[in-house]
Parts: structure tokens; sequence; C-alpha cells
């Protein structure tokens, strides 16, 4: 298992280097050749922040607060989608997030960089498991549109331990 951005898994999938990949969709917006894909879930948006920001004290976010916001953001090098992914994510609420920082590493430097920015992130759901204790996620008073999480396969050759965890998965996720 790997954590890996969103270049690196389409890097490594397009040599043949990957068994499986899970990971939102819009991380890959355009697919990737050769790898066939089911959704598993689907998450919300969150609002990532330190615990001692103002808004950490409220349960949901009026998504009109993020107008007044410092974000930290990925970097276009490694997560090419993200940029754009929020701004579409917004847009309906005529809303135009103000970054003030694009990260270009993984997931842990983005939660430094927010703690030391006292800014926020716009982030899935599922990432509340592994933000340190510093960090809270806040879900959105407004229906914001949910993330597909899809999981996909090499079409050709897939492994067999690679399928097998695939159909574990999938059962899974149609039993909630």
């Amino acid at each position: 298992m790997a954590d890996l951005s969103s270049r690196e898994i389409n890097e490594m999938a397009g040599e043949g280097r990957l068994d499986l990949v899970i990971s939102p969709k819009i991380a890959f917006a355009n697919g990737i050749p050769g790898f066939q894909w089911t959704e598993l879930h689907r998450l919300p948006p969150v609002l990532v922040l330190p615990a001692r920001h103002p808004l950490a004290k409220l349960k949901r976010i009026p998504v009109e607060r993020v107008n007044e916001l410092r974000l930290v953001g990925l970097a276009k090098e490694n997560y090419p989608e993200y940029v754009t992914s929020a701004r579409e994510l917004l847009k309906p609420f005529g809303i135009s997030p103000r970054f003030i920082s694009l990260v270009n590493d993984n997931f842990s430097t983005l939660f430094v960089e927010l703690e030391a920015q006292n800014a926020a992130a716009i982030l899935i759901e599922g990432i509340a498991g592994i933000l340190p204790q510093t960090l809270v996620a806040r879900p959105f008073v407004q229906k914001l549109p949910s993330v597909p999480i899809v999981m996909g396969l090499p079409a050709l050759r897939p492994k067999p331990h690679a399928e097998r965890f695939t159909r574990l998965l999938i059962d899974k996720a149609r039993s909630q």
C-alpha cells in the first residue's frame, strides 16, 4: 500500500506497476488508460482546519464562510485536478476560493501548512481518519455534491489477489 499523488498514480499505472487503485474519482477525471473502474462509495466535501481556528467551534460550516477564508490546497504538479475541482464545487454558490498556498508534496505537508498558516482546506470526509489531533474536519451546512470513491483494476490480466480484494470491497460497499 502506498499514499501517492494523482500524478504518481497515473505514472505508475501507465508503467504497469499498480495492482489496484482506490481514490476519489476527481483525481482521474480523464481516467487511466487500461484500467476498469467501479464506484465504491461517495463522500461529501468537508472543511479541514486547525482546532484553534474560530470556525472549528461550529458543528457545520456555512459554505458562504469559505469566501472569507485563507485556503491551502494541493498544487497542480502532483494534484492537477485539485484547484479546478474546488472551484467547480463552490461555483454554484458564487464563491471563488482564495488559495494562499498550494502544497506540492503530500497530505502530511498539507496538514503542517494548515497549522502554520491557521488556514483551511477543502477535502473529502474520508480524510478525517488520518488527521492529526490538531486539525478537525467539519461538514458544510449546504449539501455539496459528494465525490465518488472509485477502485480501478488493470483491464488486462489483473492480479488474482487484487481481484479478490476488489470483490471483498465491492461486497462491503454494497452491504452498507
